[in-house]
Formats: C-alpha cells, structure tokens, sequence
C-alpha cells in the first residue's frame, strides 16, 4: 500500500469508529439490540483493519511492533479492541464495551497522528488539519441537531400550555402530538451528545498534536464540557428518573440557552478558539 492509501485507511478507522461509539451510546439509552448489532459489526470491522496493519508492520520488521511508544500505543489499541469485540460477544457488558472503545478511540487517534507526524511523513500535516475539519464538522452538526431538539421542546411547552389553558384551533392540530414532539426531541440529544463528545476528542488530539497552545481553562473548551454534562444529565434524568414531558422540556431548553451562550459568548472570551 502507499502512504496516501494508507492514510485513507487511517481516516475509515476512525470513521467506522466513532460510528460504532455512536450505535453504542444509542443501544445504551434505548436498549435497541439492533443499534448493539450494528455497533459490533462496525467494530469487528474497525479491528480487522487494525489486525491487517499489524501483522503487515510484524512481517515487514519481523518482530512484534511495541518497541516505540509509538508503536506500543498501536499494539495498546488493539488489544483493547480485541476485549471489547470478545466481551460484547460473549458476556454482553455494553457499558464497559463503551467506556473500554472510547478509551481505545482516544488511543487510537494519538497514535494516528503521531505516526504519522513522525519519519518525515509528508501525509501527517495533511491528517492533522482532516483532523481538525472533522472536529468542526462534527461540532457543528451536534449544534444543529440540539437546536431542532431544542425547537421540538418549545412546540411541546407551547402545545402544553394551549392543551391546559383550553385553547381548541387550527394552530393546535398542526402542532402535532405532544408524545410524538418529547420523543424525536429526546431522540436527537441522544444522536448530537455523542457526535459533540467525538468532536471534542478529535479537538483536544489535534490541540496537542499540532502544538498549537492549548487551555483546559479556557471558557470555550470548559462550555463545551458542561454542555455534554448537561445533556448527558438529561440523558441519565429520562432513561433512570423516569424524567418526561415538561420536565424534559424545560430541561432541554436551559441545556441549549448554556450551549448558545458556550458558542457565541465563551468564543469572545476564548484565548484558543477562533475569534
């Protein structure tokens, strides 16, 4: 394979990856055996590439590629993802499958870059800013779908109050039902936590990888943090607590007042995002 091959190879893994994080965290709210299947699958997947790169270092050097950290890293991913694939198989833990793949998606991205940054490879520079466009893409994306979420609740607060107050007409009957709005509401923070908790790794890697000045302290990268605790609240209020209706929706709506005060305000503060 050539260098740009393999850089695309690179990209798919942890394409396929965040995916299969993605069916994960879906199964792990809904309990959709479906979502599981998928998610295994996406992962097996993600392993086989990963076993091919391996035993294609192991015929090439002829030995058994950890002597670097670098390579040690690769070797760590690895065996963390053979668990997962043998402990979703055969004993069905889902929440540790989920914790043990975002810690080994983590890895996985730190060696991608390093290696690839690393020997004067002419392709690293070119992932590292792939690396960064995914990371705002993905942002981006996850703020759209809580902004639908987000109007999803208001019409559902708004229904709510014209059903109590009595008020029959037109305006009621398209609103829709009020079951209908609290589920694709729910549905979509369910879809746009983990597309933001993917982009904030794939930001933080980049910060660091690409040396440019990162801030643990900085508003932004601390807004975003509490924005994905919010709405895993949520998330943790629905499926344990039982937590619907009104609740929710009123719940929804200050998650996204923080989120729309985390993009426009914290960025005016922001000694590492753009300004």
């Amino acid at each position: 394979m050539s260098a740009f091959e393999d850089l695309r190879i690179y990209e798919l893994i942890v394409i396929l990856y965040g995916l299969s994080l993605m069916m994960y965290f879906y199964d792990f709210v809904k309990q959709d055996r479906k979502a599981n299947q998928m998610a295994f699958w996406l992962l097996l997947l993600v392993w086989f590439l990963q076993t091919i790169f391996l035993f294609r270092e192991i015929y090439i050097t002829g030995t058994l590629p950890i002597l670097s950290i670098t390579e040690g890293l690769y070797f760590y991913a690895w065996l963390i993802l053979l668990v997962s694939v043998v402990v979703n198989y055969f004993f069905k833990v889902d929440f540790l499958v989920f914790v043990m793949n975002v810690i080994g998606f983590i890895i996985m991205l730190v060696f991608l870059v390093s290696h690839l940054t690393s020997g004067g490879n002419t392709f690293g520079d070119q992932f590292i800013g792939e690396l960064l466009l995914f990371h705002i893409v993905l942002a981006f994306l996850s703020y759209t779908l809580f902004t639908i979420s987000f109007a999803f609740s208001v019409l559902y607060l708004l229904q709510f109050k014209m059903l109590k107050e009595k008020k029959w007409g037109r305006t009621l009957k398209k609103l829709g039902r009020l079951g209908q709005m609290e589920e694709w509401s729910f549905l979509l923070i369910i879809i746009s936590t983990p597309l933001l908790f993917i982009s904030l790794i794939l930001g933080v890697v980049w910060a660091y990888m690409a040396n440019e000045l990162f801030y643990w302290i900085d508003p932004k990268t601390i807004g975003s943090f509490i924005v994905i605790i919010l709405y895993g609240f949520i998330i943790y209020r629905k499926v344990v607590n039982k937590s619907v209706g009104k609740d929710l929706a009123h719940a929804n709506t200050m998650a996204f007042a923080i989120l729309f005060l985390n993009y426009f305000l914290f960025s005016l503060l922001s000694n590492f995002h753009f300004n």
